[in-house]
């Protein structure tokens, strides 16, 4: 009977320990991201933006300056194989910072000026490719490529995106600077690119 009651209250404890590690919070690093065009200003959106959609989804994420320097004095330096960082890499980098998950990718912009009616209208097209690494499995576990977003693209099209941005668009105004409408096309394609992931709500 003593050797039941021990053995129960193993199982118990094994189990409380387990909801306990499973509540327990999931560290996320936004490795530094890969720019073509694009200002200063709608680069910090890229990050900004991710780290809200992130964050809303019961992770922490890493305060970015201090990634950002793991990030470059990682010795030996990062290596990137097709454009993304080798998986070994990763792995040093994760256990580096002590993050679950890792998040990067690439972003370009193409802002352009069309002919609209009687007038020209500057638009911006954004395309994102984002990448989640997860340091448990030492793989990535989630991609999608070439997600994209304009900046002329409709509010009333977009419900299920603002769902997962829980921020508003940036509002662009006619006529105004190229800036905005940077900012409103990268927040777009990055919902779209991180809707499915969010759909999965996936677990460490």
């Amino acid at each position: 009977m003593t050797i039941l009651r021990f053995s129960t209250l193993a199982v118990v404890g094994g189990l409380l320990a387990s909801v306990s590690l499973g509540q327990s919070p999931r560290l996320v690093a936004i490795c530094p991201w890969t720019f073509e065009d694009g200002n200063k200003t709608s680069r910090e959106m890229v990050i900004e933006t991710i780290r809200k959609v992130v964050e809303h989804n019961g992770y922490v994420v890493l305060p970015q300056e201090r990634v950002e320097r793991k990030f470059e004095s990682l010795h030996p330096a990062v290596a990137f194989r097709k454009g993304i960082p080798v998986l070994e890499d990763l792995d040093r980098y994760a256990s580096t910072v002590s993050a679950d998950l890792l998040v990067f990718g690439k972003a370009r912009w193409h802002t352009r000026s069309i002919w609209v009616g009687t007038g020209p209208k500057t638009v911006s097209t954004a395309t994102v490719d984002i990448y989640v690494y997860r340091a448990r499995s030492g793989r990535v576990t989630y991609e999608e490529l070439g997600a994209e977003g304009r900046s002329d693209e409709k509010e009333s099209a977009l419900k299920d995106i603002a769902d997962v941005l829980i921020t508003p668009f940036v509002t662009v105004v006619s006529g105004g600077p190229a800036t905005p409408r940077e900012q409103r096309a990268v927040q777009i394609a990055i919902g779209r690119a991180l809707r499915p992931w969010v759909q999965r709500r996936p677990r460490l």
